[in-house]
């Protein structure tokens, strides 16, 4: 069956044209989105989004952070909105409007991509990535993630031609890019490790080149370092530390042990964070600590420190069981999971039930949730449930074609559902969106061929 695909897989480049009507189709359908959000900071501002926006109003303002615990958030969406804020006023249309643009340039990075399989693949990716449900309802959010998704699929598409060409200059433009979406989201910040072997690997393999290969790798470090230089800079002078972020551990004790425990355990998320906090707190006066005076960065530690020690009391298979349903659940879960309008609708807490097993969760969905909020559910599930068949058609059918794109492509989802863990909400699998896109393009493509050159053989 593979054997015999119809596609054929020669690389190419997306025209002008496909690109401007990418790019405009792409807008079109956001601008639609963003007129139907309610204008309300009420609405928008929920939870991160909120201190995303006052930061960035204070930085602004003040050339300061609004508390001091986003001081140790990475900058690049604090300086956007503070951008935009500088140029259009605090005007949350404004920021959804450019966001719109940004984001239908990330669409047409992504039918790029595509074309290096085929100009076919290319084209139909574009166009399916500008009315892909997660990235048209995540560039409707004053968040990060939606603009952490342009330089990181610029990232993409620069590796893609390197694989391609073995260039060092493709090289120092994925470290570039790299390094630009890491100062908007730390999540990337481990990738330079992995990757920067896989840029001296492949100049050895093509040139079979030693000092070639190393100097691919170090302009790829350098690149990756020239948009962190300020802020490592920044951290190493008012911190004495090389970390990016102070998150790590507020994220390990709010987020990822109450997640293993309200799984495994049977107690609600809220329970475990009570819990773990009075337990910390309890522990770092024992020890004569006070995380109150300590800078963001020695607070992180303390919470790192303790939060692994709890990890490490912890059953394995109970991390790994929390982890897989974790990483299952970030993988199916339905885009409109994410949209604020579909959260507004009257349900239950899906994270509030996590004590309980699957079948009750969705027991108490069915009764307590409202029929609307349920039919847009159940459209988002199907939806879901048939973009992953095909999705893990195109899988196959490009491991069959080429099985080093398939193990990257495993790879890069893996990495970033690893890095989330326990934490689901459809926004964790955003950055290998584009992956999927174009595996789900692949499976599309190659069945409509095949039909049609099954009804020309019937006629």
């Amino acid at each position: 069956m593979w054997k015999d695909s119809v596609i054929a897989f020669i690389p190419g480049a997306l025209s002008l044209r496909m690109i401007l009507v990418i790019w405009v189709a792409a807008v079109v359908v956001r601008l639609v989105n963003v007129a139907a959000m309610p204008m309300e900071p009420g609405f928008l501002l929920t939870e991160d989004a909120w201190l995303y926006w006052a930061n960035a109003l204070s930085l602004l303002e003040h050339g300061t952070f609004a508390d001091t615990a986003s001081g140790g958030r990475m900058p690049g969406y604090f300086l956007f909105l503070a951008g935009l804020m500088g140029v259009f006023g605090p005007s949350l249309l404004a920021v959804l409007v450019v966001q719109a643009l940004l984001d239908a340039v990330t669409c047409v990075l992504v039918g790029m991509i595509g074309a290096r399989l085929s100009v076919g693949v290319g084209s139909v990716a574009g166009m399916l990535a500008a009315v892909w449900p997660n990235l048209v309802i995540m560039s409707a959010s004053v968040l990060a993630d939606s603009f952490f998704m342009l330089p990181f699929t610029a990232m993409l598409y620069a590796s893609v031609r390197f694989l391609e060409t073995g260039s060092v200059r493709w090289a120092a433009w994925a470290g570039l890019f790299l390094g630009a979406a890491i100062m908007v989201r730390a999540v990337a910040q481990y990738l330079p490790l992995a990757m920067v072997l896989l840029v001296v690997a492949v100049s050895l393999l093509r040139k079979r080149d030693w000092c070639q290969g190393l100097f691919a790798g170090l302009i790829f470090i350098v690149a990756v370092a020239l948009p962190l230089a300020p802020w490592l800079h920044r951290n190493v002078s008012h911190y004495d530390t090389l970390a990016l972020t102070s998150q790590g551990g507020a994220h390990l004790l709010y987020w990822v042990v109450p997640g293993v425990l309200s799984h495994t355990q049977g107690i609600q998320l809220d329970e475990a964070v009570k819990e773990l906090r009075e337990e910390f707190q309890a522990g770092t006066e024992s020890q004569g600590l006070d995380t109150d005076s300590m800078d963001i960065f020695a607070s992180d530690r303390a919470m790192k420190d303790f939060s692994l020690a709890r990890l490490s009391r912890m059953p394995p298979a109970d991390i790994l069981k929390s982890w897989g349903y974790g990483m299952a659940v970030n993988f199916l879960l339905p885009a409109i999971g994410g949209d604020l309008r579909a959260r507004n609708l009257p349900h239950p807490s899906f994270v509030g039930t996590s004590h309980l097993d699957l079948t009750s969760r969705i027991a108490r969905y069915m009764q307590k949730a409202s029929p609307v909020y349920l039919a847009v559910v159940a459209i988002g599930i199907v939806g879901a449930v048939l973009a992953s068949l095909l999705q893990i058609y195109g899988f196959v059918f490009l491991a069959r074609i080429s099985g080093w794109m398939a193990f990257l492509a495993v790879a890069g989802m893996l990495y970033f559902l690893l890095i989330s863990g326990p934490i689901t909400a459809p926004k964790y699998r955003l950055p290998f969106e584009p992956v999927l896109i174009i595996l789900q393009v692949m499976a599309l493509v190659d069945v409509w061929l095949r039909l049609r050159r099954a009804a020309g053989r019937r006629i």
